[in-house]
């Protein structure tokens, strides 16, 4: 799908291109959506030029991602999108310098080109020219990105507090060994999240901060000092985005180890109250051995047993089965077995 964006009042204007349209000759801007071969082969024979593959895209060399050639400037960076889903991806865009137009080529939708179609749309004067489209979709593409680092941010403090806070200090009631293993799980869950988001922004960044480099040159978008102007601003945001980036991976990680402290701090709790238990158990069933065998023997029906003619018989076995039962605890205690 072909979108040619032209001038009009000093705005931009959209027009969708069916196929077997003309190319506008006064387009500032080609926006290439998952393009076909015939829709390839227009913009190309427009603008004079070879559009990069789906394939020659995703090269992760520098050379591959910004060079010039036949009179162009080919630029390719990875931008984040579905930022909002569990699985958000960071797929490359390649933004043409031509001579008579900006032209992108992706293979996604990210929200940030759509809020520049609609700032650019109502904003007089912003985007009159290729080289300020190009400067504009990377302004806007930055500002999505600092915006989803300001939402990791907030995750990561809502998941501190989950981890560090006392939450019988604040409801009164101590949670389960279950309740807080649930809890810990889901705090796992959340940091692997984030920690993905802030891997895919990096890259957003990086990328976009080569092309800002590459872009400073002065055979790449001129002289003009407005444009000048705006890359040095982006240049900087880039720089500072990727410092916060930095910070928010090192709280991830951070926040990633005491989890896993006090997931194991919670599993040995329960297999200390697990082996106090069973400890319990096994006293008990020593404790009951001796008086289970003094029982046993008086219980016997042989007809010669001398005890049994005994007046206080009786009560000396119940004496003999107590203390029997006794002396093992005492001895347990004074190991400090209990």
């Amino acid at each position: 799908m072909i979108t040619a964006y032209t001038m009009n009042g000093g705005r931009l204007e959209r027009t969708q291109l069916a196929a077997g349209d003309p190319v506008p000759a006064n387009a500032v801007w080609l926006d290439l959506l998952s393009p076909t071969k015939e829709e390839e082969a227009a913009v190309q024979a427009y603008a004079r030029l070879e559009v990069p593959t789906r394939e020659e895209m995703q090269e992760i060399e520098v050379s591959s991602r910004l060079y010039y050639e036949t009179g162009a400037h080919f630029m390719t960076a990875p931008v984040i999108h579905q930022t909002e889903t569990a699985r958000p991806e960071a797929t490359p865009i390649t933004f043409i310098m031509a001579q008579n137009a900006l032209i992108t080529v992706r293979y996604t939708q990210p929200k940030s080109i759509d809020f520049f179609v609609a700032r650019a749309a109502r904003q007089f004067g912003w985007c009159n020219s290729p080289e300020t489209v190009l400067i504009g979709l990377l302004e806007t593409i930055v500002d999505r990105v600092a915006d989803v680092l300001e939402r990791v941010a907030g995750d990561l403090d809502t998941v501190s507090r989950k981890v560090f806070y006392d939450p019988a200090a604040t409801n009164g009631d101590a949670p389960s060994n279950a309740e807080t293993t649930t809890e810990l799980q889901a705090v796992l869950r959340a940091l692997g999240r984030n920690g993905d988001l802030t891997s895919k922004t990096r890259d957003t960044i990086l990328g976009l901060d080569r092309m800002a480099t590459y872009l400073n040159t002065p055979e790449a978008l001129g002289a003009r000092k407005d444009v000048k102007a705006r890359l040095k601003t982006l240049s900087r945001d880039l720089r500072s985005l990727a410092e916060h980036d930095g910070f928010l991976s090192s709280k991830v990680n951070f926040l990633l180890d005491a989890t896993l402290g006090m997931i194991s701090i919670e599993q040995n709790r329960s297999m200390t109250e697990q082996n106090n238990i069973i400890k319990i158990f096994t006293v008990a069933a020593t404790a009951l051995l001796p008086p289970t065998l003094v029982a046993s023997i008086y219980g016997m029906n042989f007809e010669f047993m001398p005890e049994l003619k005994w007046e206080y018989g009786y009560f000396l076995a119940l004496g003999l089965m107590v203390l029997s039962a006794a002396a093992p605890f005492v001895y347990f205690k004074r190991r400090g077995w209990l």
